[in-house]
C-alpha cells in the first residue's frame, strides 16, 4: 500500500466529529456561512448593510450551532460610518459598530477607514482609490477549481471536497472580488484565493492584492517566522505580538534565503502538544509579504500575499486577475499537530507524480568531490565505486555544458561539453547503466552568462533596463522568462539533453536574485506586472518539463535552500534544504523547515568531514542520521573514504531504505528543540521521531550536541504510539573510548528491550550520555 492510500485507509478507520455532511453550510436567516474541517470551524455572515465579517477560526463546533452572537458590536473613538447609515441611526441605533476599522473584515480594502494592512488596494481609471466591497451573492460547489497558471492544492480520484465562492462587488463601479475557500474531506486546512474582475468598463490598475485577511478578536499571541541566510536558511523565531506589526517578506524575486513564506501565530503558551496554533503558508514562490498585526483595541489581523512593493497589474475592461492560494490551518493541540496536518496535505494533494508515494534513489552529487574539474572516467569512478554503499543514481552537477571549466561563463548553452563527457550524455548514461546506475542532471534553466552562445544570439532575452548596465551575481544575468520566446528556447534546450538518454532526476538551481526588473515585451504601464509575470514564466516552463516527462523527478534549489516554499512543491517534490550540509547546522535548517514543511520535501546528504562550509568534524553516523530527516544521499568523493566510513555509509544508506516508508510517510514528532536552552550542567540533546500511520513502526533519532562531563542519564519520552501494543526496540549508536586515538566513533548495535507504547510515551527511554559532542542514536521500533 502507497502512502497516501495508507492515510485514507487510517482516516476511513477513524470516527472524526463532523465527518464531511455538509462540511459548508450557509444560513439564510442569519446569512452566515460555516466550514467545517474534522477539528476546526470557521465562520462569518453578512451585515445588515452587506459587510462580510469575521465571526470565528478556532476548535470544532458542532453542526448547526448559531456563532452570528459573535459580531461586532461596538466602535472606536472618532469612529467612521458608511455613507448609507444615516445621522438618526448613528445616534439612536448605535451603528458605530459598522466603522470599517473597527470590522473584523473578511476581505480588507483601501480608502474607506479601515486603516490597518489592506488586501486590496488599487486606482480606478478616474484616479480614485476608495474601494467599498459589499456582498453581491455566493455559491456552494462541490471539488476544488485549479488556478490557472498557478501552483495549487489538488484532488486525487476519489477526494471529496468543496468549495465556497462568495462574490463581493464595489459599491460605486462594477469591480467584483470572488473569495474561494475550499476544503477536503480528511483535512484540517482551508484553502484561499480570490479573483478580482474588472466591469467597469475602463482600466483598474490593482496594486496590492494580498490572499489571506483573518482578523482575530484576541492580541494573546506569538508569531513565529523563518529567517535566515544562504547556508543557513528557516531558522526559527518567536516574537510575542505587540500594539504594530511584525511583517516579513521579500522583494527578491523569490522566496529567498532571508525569509520564508509561512508564518504561525499561537499562544504564548503553545508547545508542541498543546495551545492553539494558527499556520498559513503561501503556494506562490516569487515576492511575497505576511504581516501579523494588532490594532490599538488589541485584534489581531494576519495578511499574507504577493508583495505590493514594485508590483501593479493593469486589468482592462474584462479581466481577471487570481491571487496564488494561501494553505490556512488550524490546531487546538499545539504545534505538532498543526506540522503533521501541513505534511499531509504537501504529500498527498500538493506534490504530484509518481515520485511523492515513490522511494526516491538514492544519489551521490559530483559537486563538492570535483566542482568543475571532471570527466566521464572520472564521473563513472565515482559513482561505480559509490555503489558499494548503497548509491543508485549519479547527479552530474554544474560544469557539464557549453564551455563551462568556472562559473563566469555557458549559462543558457545547454548542450554536452564534448572535452569533458566526448561520448556525450548518451555515452556517460549507458556506461553508469551498465554499472547499475541511474544519471540525474544539474540545470540552471533562468538564468544567462553573457559569456555564452545564446548571449551572443540574444542579448535581448536577458532582464535588462534600456541605457541601464546589469547587476550582475555570479557573473549571470536572469532570462526574461515573461517572454514565450525565451521559454520556447530554454524548454526546447532541456528537452533535448533530457530526451538523449534515460535521465531519471534533474536539478534545478537558480542561483541569483532577480534585479533590474524590466521586459522589452511589456509597456510602461505594465512593468510593474513584471515579477509576477517572471514567476509565471517559471511555473510554465516546469509544467512543460513536468508534462512531456511524467517520470522525471526534479529536485529544486536556489543557492541552497533559497526558494524553498510550496508553490515550487507542486512541481518538484523535494527541494534542496540547504548547500550547508553540516549537522551541527541542519539540525535546526531542517527543524524550522518542518514545521511547515514535510520531512518527504527536505534534500539532505551526508557530505565531507571536516565539513567544507564549517570545517566542523562529524562521524558518518551522525551525518547519516540527520540526512535520514530528509531524502537521504550524498556529497563527496568516494575515493577519499576509507573501508571503514565505506562500511558505515552503506550501513546508513540499508537503514534508509529500510525505513524510507516510515520517514516519508509517517508522522513526524520534535521531541527536543535543538533551540531548546537547557542547563549548562547537562548534556544537550535533539530528537525526533518517525511513526508509521499504523502506528506498527517509529523510528527514534537523536544527536548530543554539546557534551558535559557526568552529564547524568537521559530520559525521553516518545509521542504517537499505540498505548496498547507491545513494542521491540533495536538501537544503533556510536561508542567511543578514551584509549582508543585519534578517539574515533563506531558503530554498535543491540536488543533494546520490550515495551508498550505507554510506558514509552509516559515514562520515556532511558538512555545514557555518549562521550564526545555530536554523537547520535538511532532506535528502530516495532510492534510485536
Amino acid at each position: 500500500m502507497d502512502g497516501y492510500n495508507l492515510y485514507v485507509s487510517v482516516y476511513n478507520a477513524q470516527v472524526i466529529a463532523g465527518g464531511f455532511n455538509m462540511p459548508i453550510f450557509y444560513d439564510a436567516k442569519n446569512k452566515s456561512f460555516t466550514i467545517n474541517t474534522p477539528n476546526s470551524t470557521y465562520a462569518m455572515y453578512v451585515t445588515e448593510y452587506n459587510l462580510l465579517t469575521h465571526l470565528y477560526y478556532g476548535e470544532r463546533i458542532s453542526d448547526g450551532a448559531d456563532l452570528t452572537y459573535l459580531r461586532h458590536n461596538s466602535g472606536v473613538g472618532r469612529s467612521l460610518t458608511y455613507n448609507e447609515i444615516t445621522y438618526e441611526d448613528y445616534e439612536m441605533k448605535g451603528h458605530a459598530k459598522f466603522c470599517p476599522h473597527a470590522l473584523r473584515q473578511e476581505y480588507s480594502v483601501f480608502g474607506i477607514g479601515d486603516f490597518r494592512t489592506p488586501c486590496l488596494v488599487g486606482r480606478f481609471a478616474d484616479g480614485s482609490r476608495a474601494i467599498d466591497l459589499r456582498y453581491h451573492d455566493h455559491k456552494i460547489i462541490d471539488g476544488k477549481p485549479a488556478l490557472e497558471g498557478l501552483p495549487a492544492v489538488y484532488l486525487n480520484e476519489g477526494d471529496k471536497a468543496e468549495t465556497l465562492v462568495i462574490t463581493l462587488k464595489d459599491s460605486a463601479f462594477e469591480l467584483y472580488v470572488e473569495l474561494y475557500y475550499s476544503i477536503i474531506e480528511g483535512h484540517d486546512q482551508i484553502m484561499r484565493s480570490e479573483r478580482i474582475i474588472n466591469k467597469t468598463g475602463k482600466e483598474f490598475f490593482i496594486e496590492s492584492a494580498l490572499t489571506l485577511n483573518l482578523d482575530i478578536h484576541k492580541k494573546d499571541f506569538d508569531a513565529i517566522t523563518f529567517y535566515g541566510k544562504p547556508n543557513n536558511e528557516r531558522y526559527v523565531e518567536r516574537t510575542p505580538l505587540r500594539h504594530g506589526k511584525i511583517s516579513v517578506d521579500s522583494t527578491a524575486g523569490s522566496t529567498g534565503h532571508f525569509t520564508n513564506n509561512s508564518i504561525i501565530i499561537c499562544d504564548n503558551n503553545a508547545d508542541e502538544d498543546k495551545g492553539e496554533c494558527i499556520g498559513a503558508t503561501f503556494v506562490y514562490s516569487g515576492n511575497f509579504v505576511t504581516t501579523a498585526e494588532v490594532d490599538h483595541v488589541g485584534r489581531t489581523r494576519l495578511t499574507m500575499g504577493i508583495n505590493p512593493t514594485g508590483f501593479c497589474w493593469k486589468l482592462e475592461d474584462g479581466e481577471g486577475f487570481t491571487t496564488p492560494e494561501v494553505i490556512l490551518a488550524y490546531s487546538n493541540k499545539g504545534l505538532g499537530t498543526l506540522s503533521n496536518g501541513f505534511h499531509d496535505l504537501i504529500r498527498y494533494n500538493l506534490c504530484r507524480g509518481k515520485w511523492k508515494d515513490s522511494r526516491r534513489p538514492v544519489l551521490i552529487n559530483n559537486w563538492e568531490a570535483t566542482v568543475f574539474d571532471f570527466d566521464e572516467d572520472k564521473l563513472v569512478e565515482i559513482a561505480t565505486d559509490a555503489k558499494e554503499f548503497g548509491v543508485e543514481m549519479l547527479v552530474v552537477d554544474d560544469g557539464w555544458f557549453g564551455h563551462r571549466d568556472w562559473d563566469n561563463t555557458s549559462l543558457g548553452d545547454w548542450y554536452v561539453d564534448k572535452k569533458k563527457l566526448p561520448n556525450g550524455m548518451e555515452g556517460l548514461c549507458k556506461r553508469l547503466n551498465d554499472e547499475g546506475v541511474e544519471l540525474g542532471v544539474w540545470f540552471e534553466p533562468e538564468n544567462i552568462s553573457e559569456e555564452s552562445d545564446l548571449y551572443k544570439a540574444h542579448p535581448d532575452y536577458c532582464i535588462q533596463i534600456p541605457g541601464r548596465g546589469p547587476m550582475r551575481n555570479r557573473w549571470e544575468l536572469t532570462l526574461d522568462l515573461t517572454r514565450k520566446e525565451v521559454r520556447d528556447n530554454i524548454f526546447e534546450q532541456m528537452k533535448k539533453v533530457i530526451s538523449s538518454c534515460p535521465i531519471r532526476y534533474i536539478k534545478w538551481d537558480m542561483n541569483r536574485n532577480i534585479t533590474d526588473a524590466y521586459s522589452l515585451s511589456l509597456p510602461a504601464d505594465r512593468q510593474g506586472e513584471f515579477y509576477h509575470r517572471f514567476i509565471l514564466g517559471v511555473y510554465d516552463l516546469m509544467e512543460r518539463i513536468v508534462q512531456e516527462f511524467p517520470d522525471l523527478l526534479i529536485e529544486n534549489c536556489n543557492g541552497g535552500g533559497g526558494r524553498f516554499d510550496a508553490g515550487m512543491l507542486y512541481y518538484s517534490p523535494q527541494i534542496w534544504c540547504s548547500d550547508n550540509t553540516d549537522p551541527v547546522h541542519r539540525f535546526k535548517i531542517q527543524y524550522g523547515t518542518s514545521l511547515i514543511y514535510p520531512v518527504s520535501t527536505m534534500g539532505a546528504h551526508i557530505a565531507y568531514a571536516p565539513n567544507i562550509n564549517t570545517f566542523h568534524h562529524t562521524s558518518v553516523f551522525t551525518r547519516g542520521v540527520t540526512a535520514m530527516a530528509g531524502t537521504f544521499g550524498f556529497e563527496l568523493d568516494p575515493m577519499h573514504e576509507t573501508e571503514t566510513t565505506k562500511k558505515e555509509m552503506a550501513l546508513m544508506s540499508e537503514l534508509y531504505k529500510k525505513h524510507y516508508f516510515t520517514i516519508n510517510h509517517g508522522d513526524y514528532y520534535r521531541l527536543i528543540s535543538p533551540y531548546e536552552a537547557q542547563p549548562v550542567t547537562v548534556s544537550r540533546i535533539t530528537a525526533w521521531e518517525f511513526v508509521s500511520k499504523d502506528k506498527n513502526k517509529a523510528l527514534f533519532s537523536m544527536v548530543q550536541m554539546d557534551n558535559v562531563n557526568d552529564g547524568g542519564d537521559l530520559y525521553v519520552k516518545l509521542k504517537g504510539l499505540d498505548p496498547d501494543k507491545k513494542y521491540k526496540l533495536h538501537m544503533y549508536y556510536e561508542n567511543r573510548h578514551y584509549k582508543i586515538k585519534p578517539f574515533t566513533p563506531w558503530i554498535e548495535d543491540k536488543d533494546f528491550g520490550e515495551y508498550t507504547g505507554e510506558i514509552l510515551m509516559k515514562c520515556g527511554l532511558h538512555l545514557n550520555i555518549f562521550r564526545g559532542d555530536n554523537m547520535a542514536a538511532l532506535i528502530e521500533i516495532d510492534a510485536i
